[in-house]
């Protein structure tokens, strides 16, 4: 994700419990209303919603840039590249009701395929023998294939 939508979404959070802590404090008061803490809680729950609405539109708009690249909407969330050429390999298996599989690498190591980490739009699916490219990511349980082609 990108680091510019989780600072935005940590101020949106930290705004919300603000204005909560002191719409309780004024709650409590036995002069609540006044004018003036009306004024402030306003501009912080309007400040809170702004940034909330910018941050669910920025990542809106991250995720509509990847998908017009042709790339999986999850491409680069998943872990760091641990290379950054291009591999190839062979799909030993890939499951298509399961949407996942693995493909055995020209260095002889299997990794895990997700059916969102291929290219292209529709029904994504490999089939056993078929060659492929793709980059090695690290993901929660090992090394995964992302940004699977058919190789010419």
């Amino acid at each position: 994700m990108n680091k510019a939508v989780i600072r935005l979404a940590a101020i949106s959070i930290i705004l919300s419990l603000v204005a909560t802590g002191i719409a309780s404090q004024l709650l409590t008061q036995e002069n609540f209303p006044s004018s003036t803490d009306m004024i402030i809680l306003t501009l912080i729950i309007f400040t809170a919603a702004l940034i909330s609405g910018l941050a669910s539109s920025s990542t809106l708009a991250a995720k509509s840039a990847r998908k017009q690249q042709g790339k999986s909407p999850d491409f680069k969330e998943k872990g760091s590249n641990c290379n950054n050429s291009r591999e190839s390999g062979i799909v030993k298996w890939f499951n298509t009701s399961k949407g996942f599989g693995f493909i055995t690498r020209d260095s002889g190591d299997d990794v895990f395929v997700h059916f969102r980490s291929i290219r292209g739009q529709g029904h994504r699916a490999l089939f056993e023998g078929q060659r492929v490219e793709f980059d090695i990511t690290e993901g929660d349980k090992g090394l995964q294939a992302e940004d699977v082609a058919i190789a010419s």
